[in-house]
């Protein structure tokens, strides 16, 4: 097999776990989020911390970070990167266990068109004429939807820039994405196992509550979260860009679908405007580098 197809094949992957994964949050969702997501990141640790040991991978670990403790601005922006993927993973758990996964999977069609306005902020990209149009028409869907419910999709918009932001500042520090995640969890490790302690002592934990499925499945968290990520990265190193940017719509659009027909939410004519301005957008901002031909270009 090709390295392409190869690829392609660990991106359908990650983007498929990362598609019916709110299935299995939502076996959990008896959990409070802020209990779910410490929990994770605490599991995730371990189980990063344990297949870098099995890979042999400490040396490299060992030498990335005495790099980066030379480079206080990497240092920074690493914390930012953790906030950054903490407010993440807490909105979109919350999302799941107070029955918006509609709404998440919107901010996650749009994360990928905010990606290039975060770009021209910060990392002075500039836009071709198709990603202008996309990206006028994903502010006017999330316009109509404020306006036609009344209520701003706070959820949506945290989501995708929470992620577009991440993605910007993993930019700034070239890391490799499992000593990226495993430095992440780190830095979230002291409060993390703190509040995962005090639960336990003060008998608040839900894994007190004697229910072994719900013990398995928190245990398995740290798994869950760092498998997608595997395929993910082996992805990104045998695939261009272009064809990623087609493939990451398959995670929400499962997400969507999830919602409406497995976890019950409700799919109005408003949703059905919104995204279909959305997917339209999509389609436009996936295709502009084919669109759009510079005129010094023959």
């Amino acid at each position: 097999m090709d390295t392409r197809k190869q690829g392609i094949i660990n991106a359908i992957i990650a983007y498929v776990l990362w598609g019916v994964y709110p299935l299995y949050w939502h076996l959990l969702r008896a959990v409070s989020p802020t209990e779910l997501v410490i929990t994770r990141t605490f599991w995730a640790f371990v189980t990063l911390f344990i297949i870098i040991l099995i890979l042999r991978l400490h040396t490299s670990l060992w030498k990335t970070i005495k790099d980066l403790v030379k480079d206080k601005k990497k240092i920074i922006l690493l914390v930012l990167a953790t906030a950054l993927l903490s407010v993440n993973w807490f909105v979109f758990t919350f999302a799941i266990v107070s029955g918006r996964l509609l709404e998440a999977s919107l901010g996650y069609y749009i994360n990928p068109i905010l990606n290039i306005l975060i770009g021209v902020v910060f990392l002075k990209e500039k836009l071709n004429k198709y990603q202008v149009v996309a990206a006028i028409m994903v502010f006017v869907a999330v316009l109509f939807l404020t306006i036609s419910y009344g209520v701003f999709p706070w959820i949506s918009l945290v989501l995708a820039f929470s992620f577009g932001c991440y993605g910007v500042v993993k930019k700034f520090i070239q890391l490799d994405s499992l000593f990226g995640l495993f430095l992440e969890t780190t830095l979230i490790l002291p409060i993390s196992s703190f509040l995962f302690l005090f639960w336990l002592y003060n008998g608040t934990s839900i894994l007190l509550q004697g229910d072994i499925l719900i013990i398995f499945l928190m245990i398995a968290s740290g798994f869950i979260t760092v498998l997608p990520l595997f395929f993910f990265a082996k992805a990104v190193k045998q695939l261009p860009l272009s064809i990623i940017g087609f493939l990451q719509y398959l995670g929400p659009s499962i997400n969507m679908v999830l919602a409406i027909f497995v976890l019950g939410e409700l799919f109005s004519i408003q949703h059905f405007i919104t995204f279909a301005i959305i997917w339209a957008a999509c389609l436009i901002f996936s295709t502009s580098h084919w669109l759009y031909k510079p005129r010094d270009s023959k």
